[in-house]
C-alpha cells in the first residue's frame, strides 16, 4: 500500500478513536483531490483486522468502478465486490462491498451483516429518513444493531438543510478536517489562481426553485453571454493545456463547444447526460492524454471525474449550492507534472456568492441568505479553536483547552486570494519562550492544557524592538482529535514517550527533552493567530532516543482496544 500522508493516517485514527469511545457516527472532511480512496482503504483494513464486514456507498457507477480499481490496487489481499446495476454486478457475498445506493437501497436484507458503512460524498445524504440512504441504513441496522456509519466529504453541509453534523443527524461530529489552503501550501494539492471575469453574468434576476436557480432561466441568460465568455476564456487560457468548462444546460454547452471550435480551430469535446457511454469514455481518455484540449460538460463531470491534468476551469453557470461550486473548483486541485497551478474563471458570480472555498464557514453565508441563518448558528461548529482544533460556539471567548479568543486584534485580507481566502502568512523570529500548566477559568473539571508562549518579532521588521506574544495550547490530557494533535506536536519535538499528563510534559520540558521553535509562521484567521508551521535550529535531543516507544496516528492500539461494532 502507498504510504499515507499525515492527514490520511490522521483521518483513519480519528475515526477509530471516535468509534471506540462514542456512540455516534463520525464525519471526515477532506478537499477534493486529497486522496479519499486511501483513507477508505485504511478504514477497511482496520475493520478487517476485527473481521468487520464493510460496505462503501457511492452514488455514481463511475465512482464505484474507479474506487474499486484503486482499492484492489491498494489492498491486494482483500477481495472487493461490486453491487451496481449500471456496471452489471450484483455481488453480495464479499466482506468488502462497493455499492451504488440507487441499486442496493432495497436490498439491505440480502447482503447480510455489515459492521461498518462508509458513505463517500456524504453531503448527498439528506436528513429525511425516507430517502434511499435513510431506508437502506434503517434496514441494514436490523441485521446488526451495532452497525456504525462513517462519512467522507469535501463539503460538510447540504444545500437547503445546513450542516451535516448535529445531535439528531446521521453524523454527530467532524472528527478530522484538512483545510484546502494548508494542503496547497504543503504541496499536496495544486495551487489555484483566479482572474476576474470581465464577461461575468448578472444573476440577480434569475429565479429560484427549491433553493437552486431554475435551469431554463439560468441557461437563457448564459446563452446570451456565450460569445463574450468564450472569447475571454480563449484569451486568458492561451497558455493552458487542459481546459474544463461547466455549462448551464445542454443547449448552452452545445453553443459553447461550437463557438470555441469555430474560433480556435481546435477539436472540442462535449459531454452531457445524453452522451453515449462509449463516446464519453473516448472523450475523457483523449482529454487525459492531452489529445483533446477543450472539454465542455453539463452536470456530468462535477464528481467521479479524475483528470489530474486540468489546468484551467471556466465556470459558465451559477449555483446556489456551495458544495457544487466546491466540487467544480476541486476538479483542478489534483497535482500533475504538466501544470504549476490551475486557473479558475468564474462567470456566474459564484465566488461572490459563496466566498472562499477554504473559509471555515464556507457555504454557511449562502445558506443563511436562503433563510438558514438560525440553523447555521446551531450547527455545532460555530468556529474552530486554533489551538486544539475543537469546534466551539461562535460567541465562545475561551475554549475548554484554555485558548482565549482575542477581541482587539484586527486582520486584513486585502491581498487574500478570492478562492482560497488565504491571507498572506507572517514569519516570526522567536526571541524567547516559556511554558506552563493552563487551567480553564471557572471550570475546574475541564482537562488542563500545556500552554507554550512565544515572544516573537516579525522577520520583516528585523532590527525592531517590538515583540508580540503568540501562544499555542497542547491538549495532552484531552481525547479525540485534540489528543491526536498533541501527539503529533510532541513527536515533532522530542524522542521521549508522549506524556499523558501536564505534569509529565512540564518535567520533560524542564529537563531539556524537547527542541523548541526558532521561527514560526502564522496566519490571521478572523481575530486570532494560527501557527501554520515551525522551524527548528536544533535537532531532537538524542539522549532520549533509547526511550522512544512508537506511537503514530495510524495505529489502532493508540486509540483504544475495544472493537466499536
Amino acid at each position: 500500500m502507498l504510504t499515507p500522508r499525515y492527514y490520511q493516517s490522521g483521518s483513519n485514527a480519528a475515526v477509530w478513536h471516535y468509534l471506540a469511545n462514542n456512540d455516534g457516527n463520525p464525519l471526515v472532511v477532506l478537499p477534493t483531490g486529497a486522496g479519499k480512496s486511501l483513507v477508505i482503504a485504511l478504514l477497511i483494513q482496520q475493520a478487517r483486522k476485527f473481521n468487520g464486514r464493510v460496505i462503501v456507498l457511492q452514488h455514481r457507477k463511475e465512482l464505484i468502478e474507479q474506487n474499486a480499481a484503486e482499492l484492489r490496487e491498494l489492498m491486494p489481499g482483500i477481495s472487493v465486490g461490486i453491487y451496481s446495476a449500471g456496471l452489471k454486478y450484483r455481488q453480495t457475498e464479499h466482506d468488502v462491498l462497493l455499492a451504488g445506493i440507487q441499486s442496493i437501497y432495497r436490498k439491505a436484507l440480502e447482503i447480510g451483516d455489515r459492521h461498518l458503512v462508509i458513505i463517500d460524498e456524504a453531503h448527498l445524504v439528506s436528513e429525511n429518513d425516507e430517502t434511499m440512504y435513510g431506508q437502506f441504513l434503517r434496514e441494514l441496522k436490523l441485521n446488526n444493531p451495532r452497525m456504525r456509519v462513517t462519512g467522507l466529504t469535501a463539503t460538510p453541509f447540504r444545500t437547503g438543510e445546513g450542516p451535516l453534523c448535529g445531535r439528531h443527524r446521521l453524523f454527530q461530529r467532524i472528527v478530522y478536517e484538512a483545510q484546502t489552503g494548508r494542503l496547497i501550501e504543503e504541496g499536496f494539492l495544486c495551487p489555484i489562481t483566479n482572474k476576474v471575469a470581465e464577461a461575468e453574468v448578472d444573476t440577480e434576476g434569475i429565479k429560484l426553485r427549491g433553493g437552486e436557480f431554475i435551469e431554463s432561466d439560468m441557461q437563457a441568460v448564459f446563452v446570451d453571454n456565450v460569445d463574450a465568455a468564450c472569447l475571454e476564456t480563449i484569451e486568458k487560457c492561451r497558455d493552458r493545456k487542459s481546459i474544463l468548462i461547466f455549462a448551464s444546460g445542454v443547449r448552452h454547452a452545445e453553443d459553447v463547444a461550437a463557438f470555441i471550435e469555430k474560433t480556435t480551430g481546435d477539436r472540442v469535446g462535449l459531454v452531457t447526460g445524453d452522451t453515449l457511454a462509449i463516446e464519453r469514455a473516448g472523450l475523457l481518455a483523449a482529454f487525459k492524454s492531452h489529445e483533446l484540449r477543450w472539454l465542455v460538460n453539463c452536470d456530468v463531470l462535477t464528481t467521479g471525474f479524475n483528470a489530474k491534468c486540468v489546468d484551467a476551469i471556466a465556470i459558465m453557470r451559477a449555483t446556489m449550492s456551495p458544495g457544487l461550486f466546491c466540487q467544480m473548483v476541486g476538479r483542478g486541485l489534483r497535482l500533475h507534472p504538466s501544470k504549476n497551478n490551475t486557473l479558475i474563471l468564474d462567470f456566474g458570480e459564484n465566488i461572490k456568492r459563496h466566498g472562499s472555498i477554504d473559509d471555515a464557514n464556507f457555504g454557511r453565508a449562502s445558506e443563511a441568505k436562503r433563510g438558514q441563518a438560525a440553523r447555521a448558528a446551531l450547527n455545532g461548529r460555530g468556529k474552530q479553536c486554533p489551538a486544539c482544533g475543537i469546534d466551539v460556539a461562535a460567541n465562545t471567548r475561551e475554549c475548554e483547552c484554555g485558548f482565549m479568543f482575542p477581541v482587539n486584534v484586527q486582520g486584513s485580507s486585502d491581498d487574500a486570494s478570492q478562492l482560497t481566502g488565504q491571507i498572506p502568512p507572517e514569519v516570526w523570529t522567536v526571541v524567547s519562550y516559556g511554558w506552563g500548566k493552563h487551567i480553564k477559568r471557572g471550570d475546574n473539571e475541564a482537562p488542563p492544557t500545556l500552554r507554550i508562549d512565544y515572544e516573537c518579532r516579525l522577520v520583516e521588521s528585523e532590527g525592531g524592538l517590538l515583540t508580540t506574544k503568540i501562544s499555542e495550547w497542547v491538549c495532552i490530557e484531552h481525547e479525540g482529535f485534540a489528543r491526536m494533535k498533541a501527539i503529533g506536536w510532541w513527536q515533532n519535538r522530542s524522542m521521549s514517550d508522549v506524556p499523558n499528563t501536564i505534569e509529565e510534559a512540564l518535567s520533560l520540558l524542564n529537563r531539556g527533552a524537547c527542541r523548541m521553535s526558532s521561527q514560526i509562521t502564522t496566519t490571521k484567521e478572523g481575530k486570532y493567530f494560527r501557527i501554520q508551521s515551525c522551524e527548528f535550529c536544533d535537532e531532537i535531543p538524542e539522549e532520549w532516543e533509547d526511550e522512544v516507544e512508537e506511537e503514530t496516528f495510524g495505529e489502532f492500539s493508540g486509540v483504544g482496544e475495544d472493537v466499536p461494532f
